[in-house]
């Protein structure tokens, strides 16, 4: 192992990893910026040049991430304005899914499951731009967390405490939400992709994949919290570590259209509709109908919004046109248009 002063910081510690092992993988990567924005190490890489700083990240991934990304930005100084993405594979910390529990909470972890919801890429705030309602200045602030604002807690102008969010000023990047399930669990798991790893056609409902990401926390009610995984990097299994079970028999367990949760949907969605087809406007054995389709898109099964009233008739056209696991927002445009 290479001997390392353990009095360096993590941020001089990757400076001396990267400029030593990484240099060619990340000038790679800066030609191909924006268009590529991350850089994969192997973890196991990391351990041998420095196993502390390799066991902080594990435990501290957070603070010991930033201290990454930012040793990039000082090895190469005339590219101060890049912000690329430094992720993990490879990690030592896996942990099965059903033993995935609070001691792990801000710790990286890795985790084995497959995916059986897809959500859609949508902004989050990554720099948020406030102002103070005092003396005008506006002051940055990086967001971190996943479930509120942090604003400033001072202005360093006139000592104000009451600020507002500039929404068009302040900087975004893609964030989406999958939820992943093992095989031996009824266990669900939000994984939040930010940046480059959010992408509505990269991933698919069944892929058995392995995340690794830091586990965090969100209150729901009081002293209660849900579970979630800020992921810093997934990939597929292979065929050898791919789960034994039959992965489409598996999801298809999860369509329960007899549920009351369900069975509630329909009530609303007729009930807001007033029972009537949004197409030729009969009112005869009213049908709900799922824009996004719902085997393909498990997220949107009971979101009202996504349900429309169509009647028997136009139904069985719509999936006879378009097919019947094929439902999304194109299509029923074009079928409201007469467009096919």
């Amino acid at each position: 192992m290479t001997s390392i002063d353990k009095s360096k910081t993590s941020l001089t510690k990757f400076e001396d990893f990267f400029s030593t092992k990484y240099k060619d993988k990340i000038l790679k990567v800066l030609e191909n910026y924006p268009d590529e924005r991350s850089l994969l190490v192997d973890f196991m890489e990391l351990t041998i040049f420095d196993l502390d700083l390799a066991d902080l990240l594990i435990e501290k991934p957070m603070d010991v991430l930033l201290a990454s990304e930012k040793a990039i930005k000082n090895i190469y100084p005339l590219m101060k304005d890049i912000d690329l993405n430094v992720r993990f594979n490879y990690i030592t910390n896996s942990v099965q899914f059903k033993n995935l529990n609070a001691k792990y909470v801000g710790k990286l972890v890795s985790i084995d499951g497959f995916i059986t919801s897809i959500g859609k890429p949508e902004p989050k705030i990554d720099i948020g731009v406030f102002e103070c309602k005092g003396c005008m200045r506006l002051h940055e602030v990086s967001q971190y967390s996943n479930n509120s604002i942090i604003y400033p807690s001072l202005c360093t102008e006139c000592g104000g405490r009451s600020f507002r969010l500039l929404h068009e000023e302040s900087e975004y990047l893609d964030s989406q939400c999958l939820i992943v399930r093992s095989e031996d669990t009824s266990r669900r798991l939000n994984i939040i992709l930010e940046d480059d790893l959010a992408d509505y056609d990269k991933y698919n409902v069944g892929s058995a994949v392995r995340v690794t990401g830091v586990l965090k926390t969100l209150k729901k009610a009081k002293n209660k919290f849900e579970e979630f995984l800020l992921v810093n990097h997934i990939e597929e299994l292979s065929e050898d570590e791919k789960p034994s079970i039959d992965i489409d028999d598996f999801i298809s367990n999860e369509d329960n259209r007899d549920s009351t949760e369900y069975k509630g949907w329909v009530n609303n969605v007729l009930s807001r509709d007033d029972s009537t087809c949004i197409v030729c406007g009969e009112k005869r054995a009213p049908h709900t109908h799922h824009v996004f389709g719902y085997k393909k898109h498990p997220d949107y099964r009971l979101n009202v919004d996504n349900g429309v009233v169509l009647c028997r008739w136009c139904h069985h056209k719509y999936h006879d046109v378009f097919g019947k696991d094929s439902a999304n927002p194109v299509t029923f445009i074009k079928f409201l248009k007469g467009d096919y």
